[in-house]
């Protein structure tokens, strides 16, 4: 024999006890839900405060190198701006300056007969130190030696002719450092 089953209430009372059984069940299935979504936020509390308190301590440490970067990157930079400043200080004072292929192209234009000029040592203005131009070489005679210094005594560029006494010392073949102050 088959074992069926038979519902003997009538239908009305068969779909209030569906609607019952569907409404127990929608209950039951909401409870769970709501369990379940109240355990993970239970078990997601220790990950939120670890990544807070995680997340401070990185701000904290970014904080701290922020500032030892900013200070040394404030102190490499005003060194590199100072360097930089005296650099375009230079490059403004040179360019004011005459250049030496023009202080030694003036001293080759002053007559210089029975004079080899052999050569020059050029140093630029430096500040209040005005410039000079070191002359050698070597002279015929002491008159031709004394007519050259006169010459560049009488040049624009010159401020001041340094001969010294000893050069004099000989009467023919006199080697010679002329020492020329320039002109500002």
């Amino acid at each position: 024999m088959e074992n069926e089953l038979t519902n003997l209430l009538p239908p009305e009372r068969q779909r209030a006890h569906a609607r019952e059984y569907i409404l127990r069940l929608g209950v039951v299935a909401t409870v769970l839900v709501t369990v379940l979504i109240m355990i993970a936020g239970l078990l997601l509390v220790p990950t939120f405060l670890f990544l807070t308190q995680s997340t401070g301590t990185k701000q904290s440490h970014l904080t701290d190198i922020e500032s030892l970067l900013s200070s040394a990157d404030e102190k490499i930079l005003a060194t590199h701006l100072a360097a930089l400043s005296n650099s375009a200080a230079v490059l403004t004072r040179l360019g004011e300056l005459p250049s030496a292929s023009t202080v030694v192209r003036s001293a080759l234009s002053v007559s210089h007969p029975g004079v080899a000029l052999a050569g020059f040592t050029y140093t630029p203005t430096e500040g209040k130190t005005p410039g000079t131009l070191s002359i050698s070489g070597t002279a015929a005679t002491r008159e031709s030696l004394r007519n050259y210094q006169l010459a560049l005594q009488g040049s624009s560029f010159a401020a001041a002719v340094d001969l010294p006494v000893s050069a004099y010392a000989r009467d023919a073949e006199i080697s010679f450092t002329i020492t020329v102050t320039l002109t500002p």
